[in-house]
């Protein structure tokens, strides 16, 4: 934990110095100059898990039979939809990737709002919203070193979010089903606050150009619910007598790769081929889950663990035009595999998903 903070407190000093020496060296610009100016570094990969990036997504998971109203087990059922939502309002920026600004290096504050839905589609009549998550907080500090005269790494960015908050929702529906059929558990209160802190070597800046990108990543939880990343209420959302343990876990990690390319065979400056892969040791929490057999329903108890998820995108980036800076279309094969990633479901962690993703970067 000291270390970790130490860790934040050496990053706001560079942010601070960066600023220092920027404005000492670039008499032409003025502090006021860099209000509500964007930054194209420390964006997130596509790979990269409940992200800000927009992503309306076709495709096939499992269905577990305590979320679904046909009751019925299998393990690539029908269509579900993943809904993502998201942006990053630019606060501040200054220095490198400004217009005009020659400096090595750069920084800035985002303020980031995300949203994540998943909607069994082709269920039932109401094709209802099994979970909605809500992701929002405080600004995004953002930082980039631009490294010349290297073959191999042109830059590093950081980013650190000081304090996020999220929390989760499950749908109307589901929650009445589950009343209905008198689960122990009607939900579960996912909610939290966490700081996150992440590093890039050749961050693509939004750029087309060839480049191979490694970011590594850690969210560690600040807050606490009652058991850590949530809480359950007795005789609200907890009917029957049943012990939760504290989660005794704080820190997830992560490592993003992302490569994309602009030369070569089926591809070019307007159609940029790109494969991104997150890892991701991520918490699988532990409250029982429920599952119908011969018509009963069935309780198996979970242990908390960490658990490696695999997050992997592959196709093409359309651009209008070559400029660099222009809004793009992403059309992209995804595959997952790893702890559900939303909300309740997070118990459960055989959770495979395919399909294809629609992505759009303003």
């Amino acid at each position: 934990m000291r270390k970790f903070i130490t860790l934040r407190l050496y990053f706001l000093q560079l942010l601070v110095s960066a600023s220092f020496n920027t404005y000492a060296q670039d008499s032409s610009r003025t502090f006021w100059d860099g209000f509500f100016m964007n930054t194209d570094y420390s964006k997130p990969f596509v790979s990269e898990i409940h992200s800000t990036q927009c992503k309306v997504e076709l495709g096939f998971n499992k269905v577990e039979s305590e979320f679904d109203l046909l009751e019925e087990k299998s393990r690539f059922q029908r269509p579900m939809v993943e809904l993502h939502l998201g942006f990053e309002a630019p606060l501040y920026a200054s220095g490198y990737g400004i217009k005009g600004s020659k400096k090595n290096w750069g920084f800035g504050l985002r303020l980031p709002l995300s949203i994540h839905v998943l909607e069994d589609m082709w269920g039932p009549e109401t094709a209802p919203v099994i979970n909605t998550d809500y992701r929002f907080g405080a600004p995004r500090f953002v930082a980039i070193r631009k490294i010349s005269g290297n073959r191999f790494i042109k830059n590093i960015s950081f980013s650190w979010i000081p304090m996020f908050h999220e929390c989760t929702h499950l749908g109307d529906e589901i929650t009445i089903y589950r009343m209905d059929e008198k689960f122990p558990i009607t939900r579960i209160n996912v909610s939290y606050e966490y700081t996150e802190f992440q590093v890039t070597l050749n961050d693509p800046e939004k750029s087309t150009d060839n480049c191979h990108s490694l970011k590594l990543g850690l969210v560690y939880r600040l807050s606490d619910r009652g058991q850590g990343w949530f809480s359950a209420r007795k005789n609200v959302e907890i009917t029957q007598d049943i012990n939760i343990p504290t989660s005794a876990y704080r820190a997830e990690y992560y490592v993003d790769y992302q490569y994309q390319r602009n030369k070569g065979f089926l591809a070019s400056k307007r159609c940029v081929n790109i494969f991104s892969l997150e890892v991701r040791n991520r918490l699988r929490y532990g409250y029982p889950l429920y599952r119908k057999l011969n018509g009963i329903w069935e309780t198996k108890e979970m242990k908390e663990t960490m658990v490696f998820c695999f997050n992997f995108y592959a196709g093409y980036k359309f651009l209008p035009n070559i400029n660099e800076n222009s809004h793009s279309v992403s059309l992209l094969f995804h595959a997952y595999n790893g702890i559900n990633p939303y909300g309740q479901l997070r118990n459960y962690s055989s959770y495979p998903f395919f399909g294809i993703a629609l992505t759009y970067e303003p």
